[in-house]
């Protein structure tokens, strides 16, 4: 079991910093800003893992796409080309190269950064399946998750980026490694509209289920392993509709054969019925659902329909239909990833934040949170996430490529407040570490201090 707080090379070499002030303003964050990049300046971002055999170093064509309005079919933010090895390392990289506008603060230049990564996704998976294409099958989520970790993004944008969290639409992507927590509800039917027990008639929790997100070997994600693992797969008797929604009764509805895809999105509904709601003849209540398709693209073009009122059942271009499965009544599905806390495992809903992971344990006061607490044993708190170092593979030194746990430097984020709140309403991400430390010399504040560490 990897400690993150003891994992070599990291956390005390810091990867990221903490700032409200960015863009040319005050208060306009707060930001979580990678080391090493410079601002005003162009940023490039190298990325270890995607290129296929044989391809040769030069500019890379991103193919147009088809994505719903107001997404364009290309951008002009991101370019890419594969860099030839260098520096004593043989391996080749992906050279993603992103404009100055990603040191921008104006909220129309947020915005089109964020439209212009959505596009990049399309664009690289489109990449995949071109002829000589010059990364391999499967990386486009290596590429982006790279990309997002590079990037200086404000705290209510890391969600997005790294998720494709849509807090208006209240939507997003299922990733594998994340667990989700469906609360089921059934209809208890006790009496006649207008009988003696009428008021127990109602929507009442029945049972909670907590289904692992696995990638397959084809790409495809699966809700379990284990029946993963099953060819054809499971049917249903009659038959599951090929070209309509499903209505998922249980976590089988969510494995049935034929039905894996290698993207999966989670929309919830706007409203839900209320919990003595009843339903009038020839009707059904619908709550959260489950989207699958095989590209980004119709992935979103499916969405767009289910948001326009449409069932969203849209053909892919390889024939086979989007997948879309509907829960009924008020069932909730919530996405949960896995964190440590002081070497533990800890897993948490998406949206926990870093101060809801301090105080699930002790209640610090802003500043002693910065870490500007005075005594002999003060409080310490350290953050530890994983990123790749993003250096270019040229001499007159090795290449290093290392993916790691970097520290997150907190000095003074009890001072960087703006919209997002202050620096530690960090949202955590899959693998964060937290590591709280001080009081009373215990291993928890030995912990603690090793987190703590001299930043360099």
């Amino acid at each position: 079991m990897v400690n993150p707080a003891n994992a070599p090379g990291g956390p005390n070499r810091v990867g990221y910093s903490v700032t409200s002030n960015f863009g040319g303003g005050a208060g306009a964050g707060p930001y979580l800003v990678p080391g090493g990049a410079t601002s005003g300046q162009q940023l490039d971002i190298y990325v270890v893992g995607p290129i296929a055999a044989g391809a040769g170093a030069g500019q890379v064509t991103l193919p147009s796409v088809t994505l719903p309005a107001p997404l364009p079919s290309t951008q002009t933010v991101f370019s890419a080309q594969v860099a030839s090895p260098g520096g004593g390392n043989s391996l080749s990289v992906l050279q993603i190269t992103a404009q100055p506008i990603v040191w921008s603060a104006l909220p129309a230049d947020r915005a089109s950064l964020l439209a212009a990564f959505r596009v990049l996704q399309a664009q690289l998976e489109a990449l995949e399946s071109a002829s000589s294409s010059p990364i391999v099958k499967g990386s486009t989520e290596l590429i982006v998750n790279r990309v997002a970790a590079a990037l200086p993004l404000r705290y209510d944008e890391i969600l997005p980026f790294f998720y494709d969290f849509d807090p208006a639409g209240q939507t997003i992507d299922i990733a594998a490694g994340m667990a989700l927590q469906v609360a089921w509800a059934g209809y208890q039917y006790c009496d006649g509209p207008g009988g003696p027990n009428e008021g127990y008639n109602g929507f009442a929790t029945t049972g909670l289920t907590v289904l692992d997100v696995v990638r397959r070997p084809d790409l495809t994600l699966a809700f379990d392993s284990f029946s993963g693992l099953f060819l054809p797969g499971i049917q249903l008797q009659p038959p599951a509709p090929s070209a309509t929604p499903v209505l998922a009764g249980g976590p089988v509805d969510l494995q049935l054969g034929g039905n894996a895809r290698r993207h999966f999105k989670l929309l919830w509904p706007a409203t839900f019925p209320a919990s003595n709601s009843t339903e009038a003849p020839g009707t059904i209540s619908l709550s959260c659902q489950l989207i699958g398709a095989d590209t980004y693209a119709d992935l979103a073009a499916s969405l767009a329909q289910i948001q326009a009122g449409q069932n969203g059942c849209i053909t892919q271009a390889d024939g086979k239909p989007v997948v879309v499965i509907e829960f009924t009544g008020r069932v909730t599905i919530v996405p949960h990833i896995r964190t440590w806390a002081n070497g533990m495992p800890q897993t948490v809903a998406v949206g926990t934040t870093v101060r809801n992971a301090v105080q699930r344990f002790a209640a610090p006061a802003p500043y002693q949170l910065a870490n500007t607490g005075i005594g002999p044993t003060p409080f310490s708190l350290g953050l530890s996430r994983w990123m790749q170092r993003n250096e270019p593979p040229a001499p007159p030194g090795p290449h290093d490529e290392t993916y790691m746990l970097a520290a997150v430097d907190f000095t003074g984020a009890d001072q960087a407040v703006g919209p997002c709140g202050d620096g530690f309403d960090l949202p955590l991400l899959q693998g964060d570490g937290v590591t709280l430390g001080g009081g009373n010399g215990s291993g928890m504040a030995q912990v603690g201090s090793t987190a703590r560490g001299s930043a360099r």
